[in-house]
């Protein structure tokens, strides 16, 4: 049923309560799992906006950015293994939602495993969760995980 798994990973803890159901379900089913990290951005983030206003190149922001991502999901990897289940990596930089609705669909994922920071209807909506974007924009099932 379930062959491939991918999982965001943002560091969050919902998002490390997700990878460990993924593992769950892939040790059961002997799917492949993905680590997926998204960068949002620099234009987004106003602590790089001033980086790059003092002269660094926002290339190589992006690219510390996503070393530091790499590393993170690494990290993550070596934490999770052990159950010869394969676990593969892969970090972009772009919207959230969209590089993982993005990703499901080109490369055929048959579920998504998500963290919800758990913000409640209301805001949710107003503040427009990846989660929520996810879950709506999906092809394919998708299991948010509360904590």
């Amino acid at each position: 049923m379930y062959k491939k798994i991918l999982v965001p990973f943002d560091n969050s803890s919902q998002s490390f309560s997700a990878a460990q159901h993924a593992l769950k379900l892939a040790t059961v089913r002997r799917a492949t799992v993905t680590l997926f990290h998204v960068i949002q951005d620099i234009i987004n983030d106003p602590e790089e906006r001033a980086r790059v206003r003092i002269g660094i190149d926002r290339e190589t922001i992006l690219n510390e950015l996503k070393v530091k991502a790499q590393t993170m999901l690494e990290q993550l990897r070596e934490q999770l293994a052990g159950n010869d289940i394969k676990i593969d990596t892969a970090v972009v930089v772009g919207n959230p939602a969209k590089e993982i609705l993005k990703k499901a669909k080109i490369e055929g994922y048959d579920v998504i495993i998500i963290g919800s920071r758990g913000l409640g209807k209301i805001p949710g909506i107003l503040m427009g969760s990846v989660s929520n974007k996810v879950c709506s924009g999906a092809t394919c099932p998708v299991i948010v995980i509360h904590i």
